[in-house]
């Protein structure tokens, strides 16, 4: 007969929410690719981001936070993209890179991105536990099936089918959720994991927010079943093609599953004093700075590898995969780019991730010169610190 365990009497408590779930904002805002070279240009640009500065990190982390943004949302990389500057060949790893942000945070959700065929659902668990205690309750999960495969290859094993990347990730969070919420030791079978009486002690202080990017009929039903948050890649498509897709990963969620989802997007963000600077920044880092070779692989990849694109569209895309990994472009003035907030915001997002070439001076200017007219238009509540603590009281 498996011995069991009493359950602890007393288990710490939670001093802080994830604002990704406890916001008010219209627009909640959060930054991406803080963690890899280059964040999400693909650029030869000599002011683009060092991902290994970590005083860099920390001093722009440190400003999102006090700024009242609701995330900050690393990029899950093994090895870079090959050309001149092979992108993201620099990067942190995601769960030791958290744990080190949250504790010199205070109130922003601080989020892992995990490749489920990279680690055990049991380490992955723990870990995330960890971060979470750290932060006070502020973790969240960005679960990621894995595309690129020259970087699955790196941990010996061949690239999954794609549909059945999403089974194996259905029971990876099973086991995961498993760890996080039954007392004592535990059992599971599965088609990809079996566990002999698993532990995990301490659980988390808040349930964690789960984020994925699925944008395959697969995808979207693997986020829409399990996941708080929606991360779309949504790029040039016209408005009402966006704000179908937004509704569409509602309805699912809602009519197939019972659930609420929040819909964010990432954006790269030309901040400056007129429209026509603005752009000419734009094309100096894209067409005249951009790492073609680099863009190749990763148009040829998403193209070949998910339902998300074809190889043709990816071609077609090439221009923003270069300035921001295809995000939305959040570019020119001010004023000009609190309007593209106001227009998203109407099309149903939540929230948007940003990022920028030189995140540094980007975020700086950003703060001082968007966030007060976000404000002023009602997307966005002046943050006060401490706020959030009297809120988890």
């Amino acid at each position: 007969m498996a011995k069991t365990i009493a359950p602890r009497s007393i288990h710490p408590v939670a001093t802080r929410q994830n604002p990704m779930l406890t916001s008010k904002n219209r627009m909640k805002l959060g930054v991406f690719g803080l963690n890899v070279d280059s964040g999400c240009a693909i650029t030869l640009a000599p002011e683009r981001h060092m991902a290994d500065d970590w005083a860099g990190n920390l001093e722009v982390a440190k400003l999102a936070d006090r700024s009242g943004m609701e995330a900050l949302i690393p990029v899950g990389r093994w090895r870079g993209f090959g050309g001149d500057g092979n992108t993201h060949g620099v990067n942190y790893e995601t769960y030791t890179w958290a744990a080190a942000i949250a504790a010199v945070t205070d109130q922003i959700g601080v989020v892992t991105t995990s490749h489920v065929a990279t680690i055990h659902p049991l380490v992955a668990a723990k870990q995330a536990t960890t971060v979470d205690h750290v932060s006070g309750g502020r973790f969240g999960l960005n679960i990621v099936c894995g595309w690129f495969g020259p970087e699955m290859g790196m941990f010996g094993a061949p690239m999954m089918e794609h549909d059945t990347r999403y089974e194996h990730a259905d029971e990876w969070l099973a086991v995961t959720k498993t760890a996080w919420n039954q007392e004592g030791f535990f059992d599971y079978a599965g088609k990809f994991f079996n566990v002999a009486q698993g532990f995990a002690e301490p659980k988390p202080l808040n349930r964690p927010v789960l984020i994925n990017a699925g944008g395959s009929p697969r995808g979207m039903r693997f986020c829409a079943e399990h996941c708080d948050v929606a991360f779309l890649i949504m790029n040039q498509a016209d408005e009402d093609t966006m704000r179908r897709q937004v509704k569409g990963y509602r309805d699912l969620a809602k009519n197939e599953f019972g659930r609420d989802i929040q819909v964010w997007c990432y954006a790269y963000v030309v901040q400056r004093d007129t429209a026509e600077e603005a752009n000419a920044y734009l094309n100096y880092y894209v067409n005249e700075m951009g790492d073609d070779p680099a863009c190749d692989l990763v148009t040829k990849e998403l193209g070949i590898q998910t339902g998300i694109f074809t190889p043709e569209q990816a071609q077609a895309f090439r221009f923003h995969f270069k300035a921001g990994w295809a995000g939305v472009p959040l570019v020119g003035t001010p004023e000009m780019i609190v309007e593209q907030f106001e227009k998203y915001s109407d099309i149903g997002l939540d929230g948007i991730a940003l990022t920028w070439l030189d995140y540094k001076s980007g975020i700086k200017d950003f703060v001082s010169g968007v966030l007060p007219l976000m404000e002023k238009a009602g997307l966005r509540e002046a943050y006060r610190p401490g706020s959030e603590a009297k809120a988890a009281e």
